[in-house]
């Protein structure tokens, strides 16, 4: 049951963020709005509204970059919260706000819109958090993530015309931060039992890769069936009081193996 909440609330907010981003490109396209004139501009104080602002604009002159922003913005954002719920929004809204000041401060003169920064962030986090945590859940999102995202690595760098890749490397910063600053909070990694023998103080036990473990087993097992199976030996003995006369009284006979 707690599951399913978990999962209905993410699925919300996940398509909550991409929602509105359509919804802010259909308005933006049937009314000829101009929105882009809000995104970050840099180096100019009244461009900083882009921070808030530019992640959910997008070029109405190219419908295909909202189309390749929104499923990974879907997909990482329902990961985020549904596996870092303790940590999810102030992570979120760390790298909404790292990756548009990282933009103002480094872009070229231009306006810079897209939810690209945050995508690259979500998944710079979801990755190190995984690694930090060494949690096999946490560490296979990862993986899927690298498989799935892998190859947007390409975008930080200056390749592309007209490809903001300021806002790309902003988001893959802010995702950095923001897994280094949790790192400690949410999910924590499963201590593995030589560790947990180590604080208790507990010699481990040898593992079976050791040389000779088998049949050093093999061993302790007949030692141990011989002493299961080994005859009892009864030894009787008499209390001799004083005087050297043997008594009669059988309480005073003891016997010990």
């Amino acid at each position: 049951m707690f599951s399913k909440k978990i999962t209905r609330i993410s699925f919300a907010i996940a398509f909550t963020v991409v929602m509105l981003m359509w919804l802010v490109f259909a308005f933006d396209y049937y009314l000829e709005l101009d929105l882009y004139r809000y995104g970050v501009r840099p180096g100019e104080w009244s461009g900083l509204i882009g921070v808030i602002a530019s992640p959910f604009l997008h070029s109405t002159n190219d419908v295909g970059h909202i189309l390749n922003n929104s499923l990974p913005a879907f997909l990482l954002t329902w990961l985020l919260f549904y596996h870092y719920r303790t940590i999810a929004t102030k992570s979120f809204l760390m790298i909404f706000i790292l990756s548009g000041l990282g933009t103002w401060y480094l872009g070229k003169e231009s306006y810079h819109i897209g939810m690209s920064g945050v995508i690259y962030g979500l998944t710079s986090f979801l990755v190190l958090s995984g690694f930090f945590r060494k949690n096999m859940r946490v560490a296979g999102i990862s993986l899927f993530v690298i498989f799935i995202y892998g190859s947007m690595i390409w975008g930080i760098f200056p390749i592309k015309t007209g490809v903001s890749w300021e806002g790309h490397l902003s988001g893959l910063f802010a995702g950095l931060m923001a897994a280094v600053l949790f790192k400690q909070v949410g999910p924590q990694p499963k201590k593995l039992r030589y560790e947990v023998e180590e604080e208790l103080g507990i010699e481990p036990e040898e593992e079976y890769w050791t040389e000779g473990y088998f049949e050093r087993k093999k061993q302790e097992k007949e030692q141990l069936a011989l002493q299961e199976n080994k005859p009892r030996i009864i030894i009787k003995y008499n209390y001799v009081p004083k005087g050297g006369i043997l008594p009669l009284d059988p309480q005073v006979t003891g016997e010990e193996e």
